[in-house]
């Protein structure tokens, strides 16, 4: 979605009328799920979909944690949970990792996902192996979260808890009734929409310097691209302006980051995006000077 959004003015209390393509999403998901796992329809296509569709919910989760859908505090704390149950992970769970980490020091020894976790010459080596490092490296180095927030925030401590709980105890409940379709049409999604959201992390940052803040990020411009993953592709935008609402990147990137930003980090689509990332055409040295941004007329 490429054009900002109205602040909602309806009794449902979405502060963002685009959200409502997040809980179309959420909602198609949920009954893809339902229907793949109690037998009512079982096909690839539908399993192929349910795949993709926990890649966008996974974005969904990410711009929720970065500024909350709803202006009430109940319907977040029900999304919350709904997000948990769609992605596989717990939407407090990436406060840390994502909002304190990665964005407060980007691509750095402090960020656990940062790019250099993995220097193999071959890209599809990098690829293949930057989501299991990734991995290794939230479990082993990541701080526990639920001791750090009952020191020191017991309201976030009770509400991560409640998430937790609810994700592991439906995902148990399942595995107890049906564990072949559990693992087949929940754990598979819930995998992919994952390793898609943290490895196309490794293409949009490596080979960057983290301390420039127009020349971090490679960003992807496609409208369709942008439509269906809520304009993660706009990358940089979303780094200078975190809590930026996602529907207001693109205004954002045209405004303030074109004129400003080396082309090369600029892809028009996916194909040109991964064209330019696997053959490092998009690979300025850290130490040159960026190329001059297009003036439009």
């Amino acid at each position: 979605m490429r054009s900002g959004s109205s602040h909602s003015t309806s009794g449902f209390g979405l502060r963002h009328q685009a959200d409502w393509l997040a809980l179309a999403v959420l909602s198609v998901q949920t009954l893809l799920m339902i229907g793949l796992w109690t037998g009512v329809f079982r096909n690839l296509l539908a399993w192929y979909a349910v795949a993709w569709l926990a890649v966008m919910s996974a974005n969904a989760k990410h711009n929720h944690m970065h500024r909350r859908t709803f202006r009430a505090r109940t319907p977040n704390l029900l999304l919350d949970h709904w997000l948990g149950w769609m992605t596989g992970t717990t939407a407090t769970s990436i406060l840390t990792e994502h909002n304190l980490r990665h964005h407060g020091h980007s691509n750095t020894e402090e960020d656990f996902v940062r790019a250099d976790l993995v220097g193999f010459r071959s890209q599809w080596l990098n690829v293949l192996c930057f989501f299991p490092r990734a991995m290794w490296e939230l479990y082993v180095r990541k701080p526990l979260d639920f001791r750090l927030w009952w020191r020191t925030n017991r309201p976030l401590f009770w509400r991560a808890l409640a998430e937790q709980l609810s994700l592991w105890g439906v995902f148990v409940t399942l595995l107890f009734l049906n564990w072949q379709a559990t693992l087949l049409y929940v754990a598979i999604p819930w995998i992919h929409g994952q390793w898609w959201l943290v490895t196309f992390n490794l293409l949009q940052h490596q080979a960057l310097a983290p301390d420039d803040p127009w020349q971090n990020s490679r960003n992807l411009t496609g409208r369709w691209f942008n439509f269906f993953f809520f304009n993660v592709g706009f990358h940089t935008a979303h780094h200078l302006r975190p809590t930026l609402h996602w529907s207001e990147l693109p205004a954002f990137h045209a405004r303030e980051i074109a004129p400003k930003i080396d082309p090369r980090l600029v892809s028009p689509n996916l194909w040109v995006f991964y064209r330019d990332w696997f053959s490092q055409r998009s690979h300025p040295a850290r130490n040159e000077p960026p190329a001059p941004a297009a003036v439009s007329s």
